[in-house]
């Protein structure tokens, strides 16, 4: 798997002025991890910020019975961790290299003592926090609307936003079971229904979505149509 998974919400390093981020490169201790290597396990102390610098991180969850969900991939740009930084709270999720990726960690007495010389940060952490949380808010009113063809849709659309190839996603049908939450059978027979209508084109390892637009007017459809029941 190498696509990201974003949903489209605001990378933290984008939102900082050259200086604030030299400022983060200063103090910050990098590491690189490989590929499918573990940068922090559910239940670990959330005293350091995470800042992907390269590569992606998978995060993820499982559940009593082992079943993996998979939340978010997130690549160069993002941090990881504000909740605990913040609160003192410890992970709630999983974290897993994916491909060689480098992570900068910033200790939570660097970051507050940065926040409070460099108050841009906190206008910065605030937006890329809030749209995380607008994504979820809106992902989750869509579980509970839409069938599983229009939510795999729905996550799809997310994933081009991030895709290095226009229309093209690095995801097969296990991998998206588990990001969606749901069995390899019945995201083949959600994939398949896609694919008869047009939308999506399955490949080996890949599926191309060879007119954005269309899919977007597909979901827009889906939503309005279920809204309505």
């Amino acid at each position: 798997m190498t696509g990201l998974l974003d949903h489209g919400s605001l990378k933290f390093l984008d939102l900082l002025s050259p200086k604030v981020e030299a400022a983060f490169a200063a103090v910050e201790q990098c590491h690189t991890y490989q590929d499918g290597r573990t940068i922090f396990s559910t239940g670990d102390e959330g005293d350091r910020l995470l800042i992907v610098r390269s590569g992606a991180v998978r995060m993820g969850r499982f559940s009593p019975s082992g079943r993996e969900t998979i939340l978010a991939v997130l690549g160069e740009g993002h941090f990881i961790g504000i909740i605990g930084v913040l609160t003192g709270r410890k992970r709630t999720q999983n974290a897993v290299a994916v491909g060689k990726t480098t992570v900068g960690y910033v200790h939570k007495a660097d970051f507050l003592t940065l926040m409070d010389v460099h108050p841009e940060i906190a206008r910065a952490a605030l937006p890329a926090t809030l749209s995380r949380l607008n994504v979820a808010l809106n992902m989750l009113d869509d579980l509970r609307l839409l069938p599983l063809p229009a939510y795999t849709a729905v996550f799809l659309q997310n994933m081009l936003e991030a895709s290095e190839v226009p229309g093209m996603l690095n995801w097969n049908q296990s991998e998206l079971a588990i990001a969606v939450g749901t069995s390899r059978v019945s995201m083949g027979k959600a994939l398949k229904q896609l694919e008869k209508n047009g939308l999506i084109v399955l490949k080996y390892g890949a599926i191309s979505v060879p007119d954005e637009q269309a899919l977007s007017d597909w979901i827009d459809a889906a939503r309005a149509e279920h809204l309505s029941l």
